[in-house]
């Protein structure tokens, strides 16, 4: 009889306690530039690939078009135009919200002379956050000023961007090229 009322009381326990929820983020690339392949990459995951779905935080990703005819994008986007994003629950600790932005971010920071990553505009890029987070872009991205890339980071100024956030469980992001 003991052995039964503990096994009872211990389930009792097991269906009362909350349990933690897995953090899950989709990441969708479309590519209409009729070159290349979109890809992306995140802090904890360098190889670049498509669209997929990361079971946990995305801190860091980059999003691009490798192999684009007509220009050199390398590893990280670099001499191509980048959709930056973290994509992460607010309602787990430690974690902070949902963030995208377009970077055209050339040359060296004036504050500290590092390098930029030497992203020039290439072709089009628009983002949206999908799942519950349902935030667009502030526009389409369809060249190298503030006017023809809304909220782009530009040239070396590291702090002239306005990222998209949003605070949303589970926010997934849709990054279209071109």
């Amino acid at each position: 009889m003991f052995s039964y009322l503990v096994l009872a009381g211990v389930g009792a326990l097991a269906l009362a306690a909350p349990s933690a929820r897995a953090e899950s983020h989709n990441v969708q690339l479309v590519n209409n530039c009729g070159s290349g392949n979109p890809v992306f990459l995140y802090q904890g995951d360098s190889t670049p690939a498509g669209s997929r779905t990361i079971n946990g935080q995305l801190l860091g990703g980059i999003a691009w078009i490798d192999g684009f005819a007509g220009a050199d994008c390398q590893s990280s986007g670099v001499n191509c135009g980048i959709v930056e994003f973290t994509l992460t629950n607010p309602s787990n600790p430690d974690n902070t919200q949902n963030s995208a932005d377009y970077s055209l971010l050339d040359g060296n920071d004036p504050q500290t002379g590092a390098g930029l990553g030497n992203h020039k505009y290439t072709y089009p890029m628009n983002f949206a956050f999908t799942g519950s987070c349902t935030k667009a872009a502030p526009g389409q991205c369809t060249g190298d000023s503030a006017q023809a890339c809304p909220g782009a980071f530009l040239g070396s100024a590291t702090t002239g961007g306005a990222p998209v956030q949003c605070v949303s469980d589970d926010a997934g992001i849709l990054i279209t090229f071109c």
